[in-house]
Parts: structure tokens; C-alpha cells; sequence
């Protein structure tokens, strides 16, 4: 249970923690509320042990990112990646639908299969298609055999039928928006962490692009 003297504000990824002996500033490049959850029992855990605020700041930075798991990549100013790609069920994939909520710019959903959910998989999939609609998302995309699943539903979705057309059109679309956020997640087997790496192999090719 988390110390009711210790509280967190969040600011984006900053975070200011307030303490009954101070307070801590610091920058993550964490999210999801789980992760707040983490700082927050790892502060309070360390302040219960006495240990100096100056020492707790310093291993918080020094937690390491776990690729793959709303791993936030920032590949030019206003251009961010969230990648998501680790794995995908329904419980992760709201969560990560609420992070790309709260994130700025123009904000595209970009979804594989999600696996390995049985018999109620087009269920699934449609309750994500209903979910993504109650937030701001701009664009969902998907490509796979189920989550069309997901884009036939929502309000704003668009499916493609391999990783080359959804590779061409969101090269296009992310050049060309001043300000954009794109999460890409989806289950193992459906390798959507190429669809990551192409985009930053692209971007660091494309300094000044132009379609």
C-alpha cells in the first residue's frame, strides 16, 4: 500500500513527486498508468527505507525501458512513435488506446492481430473497434485476418492487406503532419515491430521529406 504522504503529478512524461521531506522532478519516458503505479510504490518503498531523495531520483532514472511495451520514441520534434509490439490482448490494448488518448498531434492506431484469444477472438475484436470510438483518435488501421475486425468498426478505421501498403501510407501521412503521435501494437506473430523499424529507418533517411 502506497504512503498517503506520497503523492505524484503527472505532467505528460514528468512527473513531480511530493514527499514529507520534498519534493522530486523528473522526466520518464514511461507510460500507461501501471508504470505511474511503479514510480509511485518504488518512491514510497524507498522513502519508507531512508534513503535521500537526490538517491531516489537517481535510480528512477536509471530504471530501463523494456522495448516494446509503450516504448516511446521520439523521431523528430512533434513526430513520436509509441511502440507496442511486445504483445497484444484486450486488456493491454485498451491501455494503450487510453495513452494515445492523452498524447498530442495527429494520433493514428495502428493494430495487428490480437492472438491466442480463442473462440470469442472476433468478439474481442470488435469491443476494441467500440472502445477506440469513446476516445480521439484520428485514424485506426489495421492489417491481419481478425482485427479488420477492429477498423470495420470504428468510426475511422482503414485496413491493409500486408505490411507494404501500411508501411507506404503511414510514410506518407507521418512526413506530412506537423504534429503526429502513431502507437503501433499488436501480438508477437504478427511482427509489427517491422512496421517500427521501418518508420525509423525512413526517418532517419528522410531529413527534410516530401511526398
Amino acid at each position: 500500500m502506497f504512503s498517503s504522504d506520497i503523492k505524484i503529478h503527472i505532467h505528460g512524461t514528468s512527473f513531480t513527486i511530493h514527499t514529507p521531506s520534498g519534493k522530486i522532478n523528473i522526466s520518464l519516458p514511461f507510460l500507461g498508468y501501471q508504470n505511474i503505479s511503479n514510480v509511485l510504490a518504488a518512491t514510497a518503498l524507498s522513502f519508507s527505507l531512508k534513503i535521500p531523495l537526490k538517491k531516489i531520483k537517481n535510480g528512477l532514472l536509471a530504471t530501463p525501458i523494456l522495448s516494446g511495451r509503450l516504448e516511446l520514441i521520439e523521431l523528430k520534434p512533434h513526430k513520436i512513435l509509441i511502440n507496442d509490439t511486445y504483445n497484444s490482448n484486450v486488456s493491454s490494448m485498451i491501455s494503450a488506446i487510453q495513452v494515445l488518448d492523452k498524447m498530442p498531434g495527429y494520433k493514428i492506431l495502428v493494430s495487428g492481430d490480437m492472438s491466442e484469444l480463442g473462440k470469442k477472438s472476433v468478439l474481442y475484436h470488435k469491443i476494441i473497434g467500440n472502445t477506440v470510438n469513446l476516445y480521439k483518435i484520428d485514424e485506426i488501421l489495421t492489417i491481419g485476418q481478425i482485427s479488420y475486425e477492429i477498423s470495420k468498426i470504428s468510426n475511422n478505421g482503414k485496413h491493409f492487406l500486408d505490411h507494404r501498403q501500411l508501411n507506404k501510407y503511414l510514410k506518407k501521412i507521418f512526413f506530412n503532419k506537423n504534429k503526429i503521435t502513431i502507437l503501433i501494437k499488436g501480438s508477437r506473430n504478427t511482427r509489427m515491430e517491422k512496421v517500427v523499424e521501418y518508420l525509423i529507418k525512413e526517418s532517419k533517411k528522410h531529413v527534410n521529406f516530401v511526398v
